[in-house]
C-alpha cells in the first residue's frame, strides 16, 4: 500500500514529520495553484506550534480551531498536535450560540482564527502568522502516545446540547496500516472537501498525510460533480469519499464524473441500490466501498467493496467487515447474537473514543465493559440494529431509538426538541419527526409544536429557529397543534402527527418567461425543485432548494452548457437572473479570469472590506459588522412612501446593492438584488419594548456575498401615536460618515417621492483612490511603519474577566459640558496639536495608570472620502491606524500633547498602506492582536431624519458586538458638549477596569485647564 507503517504508540505529527525527513521535496497540500511540500508543512507547524505554546497551549489541552478549509487549516491542525494538543474543528457555519457552547464545553486556551474572528467566543485568540515564519529556539515538538487526545468531534446529543467525542491518535492511525479497506499510496492525491467537524474530514486528510499523499484543498462548498472532474483532469485524484446523498446526486446529473477514478468511498447514510447498480454498470472497473461507523468509532468501523450482485439482496447492500484495529459485535445485552439474530451493533478496538468531553456518566454508560468469549472488552454501543450473515457480513437493521441521519449529519431529535422549547418561549411542548422520501432516507424535520396560548399560529417561529439551529437542524416546517394525536397503547401515533404537515409551499408565480441563459437557468430550477416554473428574482433556497439541489442545477447546466458551473456560483448569485448574468459575462476557462466587462464591473476590496468579508466567512453569526440606526418618529408615518424612499436609496447607492465575494479575488460589484423589505414589527407597550424588538430584528444577520447588506423595520408603539424606525447596515458599505448621508437620501425621497441625483459608482470611485495611491511614497512609510510597530507589546487587562460571554458587549456613557470641550481645545492649541490628538494624549495616559503599561497600542479609525462626491456616498471609506503611545507621548501636561500628536501626524501620513500590509510587519511573536483597544473622535455630522408631517430624533444604538476587547469613542453633540461612550467585552476587560478607565479619562478631561484664546488647530478625520 505503500504506507510509512504509522506506528500504533505514536502521535500523527511524528509520523507527518518522518515523512518529511524521508520524502522533504513531495507534495503535501495542494490549494489552487499553490503548493506546500511535506518539508514546509513540518517546518511551518514547528514555527506555528512554538507560538501556541507562548500563548498559552499546554499538552493536554483542547484547541478550538475556526478557521475556513485551507492550507493554514492544516499547518494549525499539525501545529496544535505538535504543542501536544487536542483539536477540535468548528464549522463556521454553525450559530454563535452554538459555537459559543462548544468553545465553553472544550475549556480551549485560545481559539486559532483568523484576524478579527472568534473573538466573541469567551477566549483569547491566536492568528495564525502571515508569510514565512522563523523558527523558535529550543522548541520541540511534543512526543506523545497512541492512547492521548488527537481531536474532539461534536455530534448531537439527546440533553439539547452538543456532545464532544475525544478521539485518540490510534483511533484514525489505525485506519491506514497496510493490508486495510482501501490503498492509499504513496503520491495518491485525495480531495478534502468534507465539512470540517466531521470525522470523514480526518478520513480525506489523513490518509493522504500519512503515507506520503497529496490533499487537495476544495474550496467548493462541497465535492461537485464539476470539482470532481477538475480534481481528477487537472491533479490525478484517483480516490473519493461522498456521502451517500452526494453519490445519489452525481450519479443522477454526471454519472460521467466519475470517469478516472479506481475507488469511491460512500458512507453516513443508507445507500441506493438504484444509485450504486448505475454507477457499477458506468463504472465497472471501480472499487466502491461503503462505510459504516459513528464517529465514536471514528470514521469507519466496518466497510464493504460492493458488487452489483449487492443491490439483488433482499436486505440492502451489506455494511461489511471491520476495518484494521477494530472488533465489531453483535449483542443482545451482553450476549453475542447467533447468525442471522437481530441485536445492537457494538464496537470495540483501537477506534474508540477515550470518552465524552466533561461527561463521565454518559461514557460510562456508551463506552460499556462485556464479557465475550471470556474476554473482557470495552465496547461503544452504537444504538443500531444489525445481523450477520452466514457469509460473516454484517447487514444494518435499523436503529433502537429515534436518531436519523440528515444529509450525513446525526441528528438527535430530543435534541432539536429542547432547542425549540428552550428557544421559543411561547412554545410549551415540542416533537420534531424526520419526513422521509420514497428510499426511506430523511429528507428533513418537521416540529410539531403545542403552544402555551391555545391558537397562537407562532408567527416569526421558523426565522428565530434559523437563526440559532445548526442547518441539519433545522425544521423544514413548524405545525401548531393543539395536542399530540396518542395511539391506543397511549405511544405518540407518528404517522397521524406527519399528516398534519403542510405540503411543500407553492413557489411566488412566475414572471414572465426570460429569453437565452436566463430562460435556461430558470427551467434548470424549475426542473430540480419539481415546479412548473420558477420566478427570475427569486433565490434557489428561498424556492425551496438545499445544498444537494444547487449541485443538481450546476450539473446540469454544467452538462447543457459544455463549461463548467462551480456550486459557489450558485451560493453568490441564487438567483435565475443573478446567475445567467454571471455565467452571461464570465468566460468559460479558470476561475479568476475575467472579462474586460468583468473587471470594470468588479471593484477590488479595500483592506478594512476584506477584513469585515474575513469575519463574516470564518463566522457567519459575527456581528461586530453590524451598523444600526434608529429613529424615534412622533406621528405616523406615510408606510408607502419610506417603502419608496428605501428603494430610490438602495438604487442611488452601488455599495447597498452589491455583492462582496472572496474568490477567485476579493471584489465587489453591483447585482439587481431587491431592495430590503421595511419589516413592520408587532406593536409595543413602551418604547423601551419596541426598541428591544426593534434591535432584536436589526441583529439578525446579513450575507454580503448575496447582496443582503442591509435590513430595514419599524414598531409602533402603544396605540401607534409614535413608531420607531431603523436600519442596519453592513460596515462592508458602510462607514460613520454615511449615516448622515443615508438619512438626508431617505429624506429626501421620502418628502419628494422623486428620483435621486447618482452617486458616483464604486468603480470610479477605486479608480481615483487607486490613482492616489500611485502618488504616495509607499517604500517610505512602509520603513517608518516597520521601525514604528515592531515588537509593540500585547495590552493586558487586569484580572477578573467573566468567564463566559454576554450576549452583547456593555457600555458606559459619561457625558461632557461644553465648557470640557472648550478645556480640551485650551489644550490642544497651546500644545499645537488638534482636539484629537490632546483627547488621545489623555486616553493613553489613562489607559496607563489602569494597564500598568507603559508602552501602548491604540487602533484609530481614519475617514478616507478622498474622491469627488464622496461626501455625498454611502459606503466603507474608512481605514484603522495603530498609533503606538509611549515615552513623552504618556508624560502628561502639554508635551504630551505635542508629543502624541507628532505620533497621530506621522501615523496619519502612512494611512494608505493597507492594512493588511501593516499587520504583516507587525506580526507579534504570540499571534496576538496587533492592538485591542479603539479610540475614536466621531465627529461626522448627525443622521437628521426629515419626514413631512413627523417629528423625528436620532437615538443612537450600542454596539451589538465589537471586534476589539474596548471601545473609547467621543461623540460631539449639537450644544458644543460631547458623550463619552466605553463600549468593552466583559469576557476579555473586567467591569471594573472599564468604569475606572472611564472615570479617570471624564475626570482627566473635566479638569484640564481652559485657557483662553486657544484655536484649534485642526480635526483629523475620523470615522466609525
Amino acid at each position: 500500500m505503500g504506507s510509512p507503517c504509522t506506528a500504533r504508540d505514536e502521535g500523527l505529527h511524528e509520523t507527518v514529520a518522518r515523512l518529511a525527513a524521508a520524502r522533504p521535496g513531495a507534495t503535501a497540500l495542494v490549494a489552487g495553484r499553490n503548493t506546500m511540500t511535506y518539508a514546509e508543512l513540518d517546518r511551518t507547524a514547528d514555527a506555528w506550534a512554538a507560538r501556541l505554546a507562548m500563548a498559552g497551549v499546554a499538552p493536554g489541552d483542547r484547541v478550538s480551531v475556526l478557521l475556513p478549509r485551507s492550507t493554514e487549516l492544516v499547518v494549525a491542525l499539525l501545529a496544535v498536535l505538535k504543542a501536544g494538543a487536542a483539536y477540535a474543528l468548528l464549522d463556521p457555519a454553525w450559530p454563535e450560540r452554538r459555537l459559543r457552547e462548544v468553545t465553553a464545553q472544550l475549556g480551549s486556551p485560545v481559539v486559532v482564527a483568523r484576524r478579527g474572528t472568534g473573538t466573541g467566543l469567551g477566549r483569547p485568540v491566536w492568528t495564525p502568522p502571515a508569510g514565512a515564519v522563523a523558527p523558535v529556539a529550543g522548541f520541540h515538538p511534543a512526543a506523545v502516545g497512541g492512547s492521548d487526545p488527537c481531536c474532539v468531534f461534536f455530534t448531537s446529543g439527546t440533553t439539547g446540547e452538543p456532545k464532544g467525542v475525544v478521539s485518540p491518535h490510534r483511533a484514525t492511525a489505525r485506519l491506514f496500516q497496510a493490508g486495510g479497506f482501501a490503498r492509499f499510496d504513496t503520491g495518491a492525491v485525495v480531495p478534502l472537501a468534507a465539512p470540517m467537524s466531521w470525522d470523514a474530514f480526518s478520513l480525506e486528510l489523513w490518509s493522504m498525510l500519512l503515507n506520503g499523499g497529496a490533499s487537495l484543498i476544495v474550496d467548493e462548498p462541497y465535492l461537485s460533480a464539476a470539482s470532481l472532474r477538475e480534481a481528477v483532469s487537472a491533479h490525478g485524484v484517483r480516490t473519493v469519499w461522498l456521502t451517500g446523498s452526494l453519490f445519489n446526486m452525481i450519479v443522477d446529473e454526471a454519472v460521467e464524473a466519475f470517469d478516472g477514478l479506481h475507488q469511491v468511498m460512500i458512507g453516513g447514510e443508507r445507500l441506493s441500490t438504484g444509485h450504486v447498480g448505475r454507477f457499477l454498470r458506468r463504472h465497472p472497473r471501480a472499487t466502491l466501498i461503503n462505510g459504516y461507523g459513528p464517529v465514536e468509532s471514528t470514521v469507519f468501523a466496518t466497510t464493504h467493496r460492493v458488487t452489483e450482485a449487492d443491490c439483488a439482496r433482499p436486505g440492502g447492500i451489506p455494511i461489511g467487515r471491520p476495518v484494521p484495529g477494530t472488533g465489531v459485535h453483535v449483542l443482545d445485552g451482553s450476549r453475542p447474537c447467533a447468525v442471522g439474530e437481530v441485536g445492537e451493533i457494538c464496537v470495540s478496538g483501537d477506534g474508540l473514543a477515550l470518552g465524552y468531553l466533561g461527561d463521565a456518566e454518559l461514557t460510562a454508560a456508551k463506552f460499556a465493559h462485556v464479557s465475550i468469549d471470556g474476554e473482557p472488552l470495552r465496547v461503544y454501543r452504537t444504538g443500531d440494529l444489525g445481523a450477520w450473515d452466514a457469509g460473516g457480513l454484517l447487514h444494518y437493521r435499523g436503529r433502537d431509538d429515534r436518531q436519523v441521519k440528515i444529509r450525513g449529519h446525526r441528528v438527535e431529535p430530543a435534541e432539536v426538541e429542547r432547542q425549540v422549547e428552550r428557544l421559543l418561549p411561547a412554545v410549551r411542548a415540542c416533537r420534531v419527526l424526520a419526513r422521509r422520501d420514497a428510499s426511506g432516507a430523511a429528507r428533513d424535520l418537521v416540529a410539531f409544536c403545542v403552544p402555551a396560548d391555545p391558537g397562537d399560529p407562532l408567527d416569526g417561529a421558523l426565522a428565530v429557529l434559523r437563526d440559532d439551529l445548526v442547518p441539519y437542524q433545522r425544521p423544514g416546517a413548524l405545525v401548531s397543534v393543539a395536542a399530540f394525536p396518542m395511539t391506543e397503547r397511549g405511544k405518540l401515533d407518528e404517522p397521524a402527527l406527519l399528516a398534519l404537515a403542510p405540503a411543500p409551499a407553492a413557489p411566488p408565480a412566475p414572471a414572465p418567461t426570460p429569453a437565452g441563459t436566463a430562460r435556461l437557468v430558470a427551467e434548470v430550477f424549475a426542473e430540480v425543485l419539481g415546479r412548473d416554473g420558477v420566478p427570475a428574482d427569486v433565490p434557489f433556497v428561498e424556492l425551496g432548494g438545499d445544498s444537494l439541489g444547487a449541485g443538481r442545477v450546476c450539473a446540469r447546466l454544467t452538462a447543457r452548457l459544455g463549461r463548467p458551473v462551480p456550486v459557489s456560483w450558485l451560493y453568490r448569485d441564487p438567483t435565475p437572473a443573478a446567475l445567467a448574468h454571471r455565467l452571461d459575462t464570465t468566460t468559460p476557462q479558470e476561475a479568476d479570469t475575467h472579462t474586460a466587462e468583468d473587471m470594470d464591473a468588479e471593484t477590488p476590496l479595500t483592506s478594512m472590506q476584506l477584513v469585515y468579508l474575513t469575519r463574516h466567512l470564518v463566522d457567519p453569526f459575527d456581528r461586530t459588522a453590524h451598523c444600526l440606526l434608529t429613529w424615534l418618529i412622533e406621528g405616523a408615518p406615510d408606510r408607502a412612501a419610506l417603502e419608496a424612499a428605501i428603494a430610490e436609496v438602495h438604487r442611488r447607492h452601488e455599495p447597498l446593492r452589491a455583492a462582496y465575494v472572496p474568490d477567485p479575488r476579493p471584489v465587489a460589484w453591483p447585482v439587481d438584488v431587491p431592495p430590503p423589505a421595511l419589516t413592520a414589527l408587532p406593536a409595543q407597550p413602551t418604547p423601551e419594548a419596541a426598541a428591544t424588538a426593534l434591535r432584536k430584528e436589526l441583529a439578525r444577520g446579513l450575507e454580503p456575498m448575496d447582496g443582503d447588506v442591509w435590513r430595514t423595520a419599524l414598531v409602533p408603539i402603544g396605540d401607534g401615536a409614535s413608531t420607531l424606525f431603523g436600519c442596519a447596515v453592513h460596515h462592508i458599505a458602510f462607514d460613520g460618515w454615511s449615516e448622515a448621508v443615508l438619512a438626508h437620501d431617505l429624506s429626501a425621497a421620502y418628502n419628494t417621492a422623486g428620483p435621486l441625483e447618482e452617486a458616483p459608482s464604486m468603480a470610479a470611485v477605486h479608480r481615483e483612490h487607486a490613482e492616489r495611491l500611485r502618488q504616495d511614497d509607499r517604500a517610505a512609510h512602509l520603513d517608518h511603519l516597520r521601525a514604528e510597530l515592531t515588537d509593540v507589546p500585547p495590552l493586558r487587562w487586569p484580572p477578573g474577566a467573566t468567564e463566559t460571554p454576554p450576549v452583547e458587549p456593555r457600555h458606559i456613557e459619561v457625558p461632557l459640558s461644553p465648557a470640557v470641550v472648550a478645556g480640551v481645545d485650551a489644550l490642544a492649541a497651546g500644545a499645537g496639536a488638534t482636539r484629537f490628538g490632546a483627547l488621545l494624549a489623555l486616553y493613553g495616559a489613562c489607559l496607563a495608570e489602569v494597564t500598568g503599561q507603559d508602552d501602548l497600542a491604540v487602533g484609530v479609525p481614519v475617514d478616507q472620502r478622498h474622491g469627488r462626491g464622496l461626501e455625498r456616498s454611502v459606503g466603507c471609506h474608512i481605514t484603522t491606524l495603530c498609533v503606538r503611545l509611549r515615552g513623552a507621548a504618556l508624560g502628561g501636561g502639554p508635551a504630551a500633547v505635542a508629543a502624541t500628536g507628532r505620533v497621530a501626524a506621522r501615523a496619519f501620513a502612512a494611512q494608505d498602506v493597507p492594512l493588511d500590509d501593516v499587520l504583516r510587519l507587525a506580526e507579534a511573536a504570540d499571534g496576538s492582536p496587533l492592538y485591542r483597544t479603539l479610540f475614536a473622535l466621531q465627529d461626522n455630522a448627525v443622521p437628521r431624519l426629515a419626514l413631512t408631517g413627523a417629528r423625528t430624533t436620532f437615538l443612537r444604538q450600542p454596539y451589538v458586538s465589537l471586534p476589539l476587547d474596548l471601545h473609547a469613542e467621543l461623540w460631539p453633540d449639537e450644544h458644543g458638549g460631547m458623550a463619552l461612550v466605553v463600549s468593552y467585552r466583559p469576557e476579555a476587560v473586567p467591569e471594573a477596569a472599564a468604569r475606572e478607565l472611564a472615570k479617570r479619562f471624564a475626570d482627566r478631561l473635566r479638569t484640564v485647564p481652559a485657557e483662553s484664546g486657544g484655536t484649534e488647530a485642526g480635526t483629523p478625520e475620523s470615522a466609525r
